[in-house]
């Protein structure tokens, strides 16, 4: 037995039907459970119990024992004076609060389902990750569906907070740090954080000005990354390399470093680090204002065609500089990866967006377009085989990582829907 299985149970009302006593026997009606603190002072507030005939609105403080209020300091602490209710799994001393009042206590020990703990036990002992996968498919599909929107509204909620750390932090516009951001998530894994870097080392203001000359914004990419260094003979590289000694020196540019931080290892060359920044220069290229136009499109196909970039003439025959490959092709992002950018990025961006300017409509056609695209096929999706028949699309998907990475994993069991709804069956 632990305090937050108590708290579940006062929570959903969920002890034995019989007739509840305090423990110097007058009868508790409970009106209303209260809504759960989760801040300090009492667990409950806002708690409607008749205790005989008189009805109470306060705090209800549970605790495994009776004592367990003297070992916490409740008696000197004010802040528990109007704790109406003391709800306890074992009444081991009478309490009383910092005025000398004897606090009511409920002793619940004897008014618990043995099979229900057993069952509560099972789940959080158990070594299995996804302790109740066998049982996701007896749970309703309105049910299911209506915690899995919730479980995306959470993770959209904390990739908001990071967002607006960024903006703190950076003390940046939204389109700048919404740069940084994208030229990020264009490294995908392997080069996540170097091309982070890169753009960080690039004033947006820079690139804005020769967004109409895609040799001169490839030239400060490719040359702050590291990567014009070298010598080289193809006449590509040799003319980046020209546009970017005059740019670097008119814009005071410091190279990010040598390009051994870049990695091309174990990658197919489709995913190499001078593919990834010459589709990023594309982007820019074609993209004023890319933030305020991505906020303005109006369907999940014109989302797609805007990062549907593909890298210049020199790269359908090069993978790296100077080395021609065995045959000609256009380099262009995939389709994988446009999903990639637009659930783990674009979207996200989108949804902080929409509280920044409170834009119910703009929310809405967050969660339009996370429907329309198809469902992640991932390691953490696959393991929910039983509700596999229910979903098919990013917006499950994305819930499902949720609830493994923020539940599943912390055994939080009895703050997840799908575990409230097994353990009550």
């Amino acid at each position: 037995m632990d305090e937050a299985l108590l708290q579940y149970l006062w929570k959903y009302k969920l002890f034995a039907l019989k007739e509840y006593l305090t423990t110097d026997r007058q009868n508790i009606d409970i009106v209303d459970v209260g809504i759960e603190n989760k801040n300090s002072g009492p667990d409950f507030e806002n708690v409607k119990i008749k205790i005989g005939d008189t009805l109470w609105v306060g705090a209800v403080e549970i605790h495994l024992k009776s004592s367990d209020w003297l070992k916490h300091g409740h008696t000197s602490d004010k802040i528990y004076d109007n704790v109406i209710l003391h709800v306890v799994y074992e009444n081991d001393i009478t309490i009383k609060d910092s005025r000398g009042r004897n606090v009511p206590t409920f002793e619940v020990k004897n008014l618990i389902d043995k099979s229900f703990i057993d069952k509560y036990k099972y789940y959080l002992n158990s070594s299995q990750t996804i302790v109740c996968n066998q049982s996701l498919s007896s749970i309703e599909r309105l049910q299911v569906m209506a915690w899995l929107e919730r479980l995306l509204v959470e993770r959209l909620e904390k990739r908001t907070n990071t967002i607006e750390l960024q903006l703190q932090i950076n003390a940046a516009h939204k389109e700048e740090v919404f740069y940084h951001i994208l030229a990020k998530a264009f490294g995908f894994k392997t080069n996540a954080q170097p091309m982070q870097l890169l753009a960080q080392s690039i004033p947006m203001s820079v690139l804005a000005k020769h967004r109409d000359n895609l040799v001169q914004i490839e030239a400060i990419l490719f040359g702050q990354a590291g990567f014009l260094d070298e010598h080289y003979e193809d006449t590509y590289p040799k003319m980046l390399q020209k546009e970017y000694e005059f740019l670097k020196r008119k814009f005071n540019l410091k190279p990010l470093c040598d390009i051994s931080m870049w990695k091309f290892a174990r990658m197919y060359p489709t995913g190499f680090p001078t593919i990834r920044i010459a589709q990023f220069a594309n982007l820019v290229y074609k993209s004023k204002s890319l933030l305020s136009k991505v906020l303005e499109i109006q369907n999940i196909h014109q989302l797609i065609a805007l990062f549907s970039v593909e890298a210049s003439t020199y790269w359908d025959t090069h993978y790296r500089f100077d080395v021609l490959s065995m045959a000609k092709r256009k380099k262009i992002l995939g389709e994988q990866s446009i999903y990639s950018l637009i659930i783990n990025i674009i979207l996200p961006f989108m949804f902080a967006s929409s509280y920044w300017e409170d834009n119910l409509e703009l929310r809405t056609k967050v969660f339009d377009f996370y429907a329309q695209i198809p469902i992640e096929n991932n390691a953490i999706v696959r393991r929910f085989k039983s509700l596999s028949p229910q979903l098919n699309s990013a917006m499950h998907s994305q819930a499902l990582i949720e609830l493994y990475q923020n539940y599943c994993l912390e055994k939080r069991c009895l703050q997840c829907n799908f575990g409230i709804q097994l353990l009550k069956g």
